[in-house]
């Protein structure tokens, strides 16, 4: 074991340290999660529901403290840091709900013939050992949202948290774990070799992770053997269609908003925007005014509206892609594509073909508005389309027919009609199609995920039905 220190990108100083393990102890936490799981699978629901509750209220009491851990350690400004922290409060506090009011149902026996006497309880039962894999750009949401939602289902959970930025994550497994017996809920840090180790092992019986597509491919080849139940999510590169009744100052600042949360690295962010006619040019102005107020600054600084990316290799993978985009055709309408350390300031790509690398699969994971011309409203779902990446999309007319009409075409995970691709309230199943990954995320979807069935039948339980209809 090693201690991992863990620095500020914003100056350089030290945010905090914690241990840092190597594959080596894959045994030993699994082993702990296997230990942990009959008492906890068969604790009455009240009884998980009441720890996952009194962790929530932890967590509400401490979105200052760990919404400043966040902004320092991961870049993300402070008010989003504080809002990804309440809505972890939030999160935990319906998966507590989940956990006492969750129940099973009956299979309708008395639809078949030669079953009607039976009663059969349809129950939803813990997968068992769950790994978690963690992202850096949402780490303190989605540790509760799959940790939550997989200890409310009974199961025990082992969260892996992200090596870039895993102060935070720890926190708030710390918060979770004072609520909950040993070994039902345990953190692993380290690097890409312990995730691999625990994702494989064979006493996990199922990981959810939200990474890049290589980390979820690297996870499906890995446990093939086994048929492990995966929950993925893998990124997207999110395409928002203008349409000609569109309106722009609408669309400019959906876009902005979204675009720019977590400083463009949000999986769901608009990374592409086609604009159908001769429009291009006015939206670009109106995109290009909007960031002339942006204030791009230390995420720790109240005023600062983006921060630097997650760390140098990210500025600098966005400025390849930029580059590239510019070879292939592009047009540098803001910025000049170049980074400085973590930092990439807002920048937009216009005129884009609709072949480039960003135009298709190249997820650009910073904030960049890459803005691709389309002549109709069928090119334009075509390009939307062309994406494997197909995680969310977005349609902006003021003719609402028109709207939904081109949004039922689009092969994504979920579609916005006049707002930013963004839209992630808890209660919509989220989740892509294709190489965005397979499964949902949200309040009650992700337990089904975690979760599955078993029926219980009792056979001629019930007395014999009487048939008034029966001819003596």
């Amino acid at each position: 074991m090693t201690q991992r220190t863990v620095t500020c990108q914003a100056d350089g100083s030290v945010v905090g340290t914690l241990p840092w393990h190597g594959p080596e102890v894959a045994d030993d936490l699994v082993a702990a999660a296997r230990a942990a799981l009959p008492s906890w699978r068969g604790a009455a629901p009240h009884v998980r529901a009441a720890a996952l509750a009194d962790a929530a209220r932890d967590l509400e009491g401490q979105v200052g403290t760990l919404g400043a851990v966040h902004a320092a350690e991961s870049g993300k400004v402070l008010r989003q840091a504080r809002g990804e922290v309440a809505g972890a409060a939030e999160l935990t506090a319906a998966n507590a709900e989940l956990a006492r009011m969750w129940g099973g149902t009956l299979a309708p026996t008395g639809a078949v013939p030669r079953s009607q006497r039976d009663l059969t309880v349809v129950e939803r039962v813990p997968l068992g050992v769950v790994v978690c894999v963690i992202p850096f750009n949402f780490p303190v949401e989605l540790t509760v949202e799959k940790a939550a939602a997989a200890l409310a289902a009974g199961n025990t959970v082992i969260v892996k948290p992200p090596p870039q930025n895993p102060l935070a994550t720890a926190a708030v497994v710390a918060v979770l774990q004072a609520h909950l017996p040993a070994g039902v809920l345990q953190l692993a840090p380290g690097g890409t070799y312990l995730s691999a180790a625990l994702c494989a092992h064979s006493g996990v019986d199922a990981v959810s992770l939200t990474g890049s597509v290589g980390a979820g491919v690297a996870v499906a080849g890995a446990t093939a053997a086994t048929l492990r139940p995966l929950h993925l999510e893998l990124g997207g590169n999110a395409g928002a269609i203008v349409l000609p009744g569109a309106d722009l100052d609408l669309v400019a600042r959906e876009v902005l908003a979204g675009r720019l949360l977590a400083n463009g690295q949000a999986c769901a962010a608009t990374k592409r925007i086609v604009v159908v006619g001769d429009r291009t040019a006015e939206l670009v102005d109106r995109l290009d005014a909007l960031l002339d107020d942006v204030v791009v600054g230390d995420a720790r600084e109240e005023a600062s509206d983006v921060g630097p990316l997650i760390d140098a290799g990210a500025a600098a993978r966005v400025a390849d892609q930029v580059g590239a985009a510019v070879a292939q055709g592009a047009v540098l309408a803001r910025g000049d594509g170049t980074a400085d350390g973590p930092w990439f300031a807002p920048t937009i790509l216009t005129d884009v073909p609709s072949d480039a690398d960003v135009a298709v699969d190249g997820e650009i994971f910073g904030p960049v508005f890459t803005v691709i011309p389309a002549v109709d409203a069928e090119e334009a779902v075509a390009i939307v389309n062309a994406s494997s990446l197909g995680l969310t999309g977005a349609v902006f007319d003021a003719d609402w027919p028109r709207a939904f009409a081109v949004a039922q075409q689009l092969d994504v995970g979920g579609v916005v009609v006049n707002g930013s691709t963004n839209y992630r309230p808890p209660v919509v199943p989220f989740g892509g199609v294709g190489m965005a990954g397979s499964g949902r995320e949200g309040i009650g979807f992700t337990l089904e995920e975690l979760s599955r069935t078993r029926f219980i039948a009792l056979k001629n339980l019930r007395p014999e039905p009487e048939d008034p209809w029966r001819v003596a």
